[in-house]
């Protein structure tokens, strides 16, 4: 698994979390097929560039898209 691959999935979760919202890591697996190892390194990924943000929900982890700054003012 490459640096590549891993920046390739981020754009495919976050394309993903784009267009169906809030998502739990399961689902996510679900919706793309990878390994749980290339998904927590893309969500790695896309948590360092600062557009996503974890929640625990009674123990379950869900993603989903920051707002950016445009949304919140518009």
């Amino acid at each position: 698994m490459s640096k590549d691959d891993v920046g390739n999935k981020s754009g495919t979760i976050w394309l993903l979390l784009s267009d169906k919202g809030k998502l739990s890591i399961r689902e996510i697996g679900e919706f793309t097929n990878c390994k749980d190892s290339l998904i927590f390194l893309a969500l790695g990924w896309l948590l360092r560039e600062d557009k996503v943000r974890i929640i625990d929900m009674n123990g379950v982890l869900h993603v989903e898209l920051k707002k950016c700054v445009s949304e919140l003012y518009y």
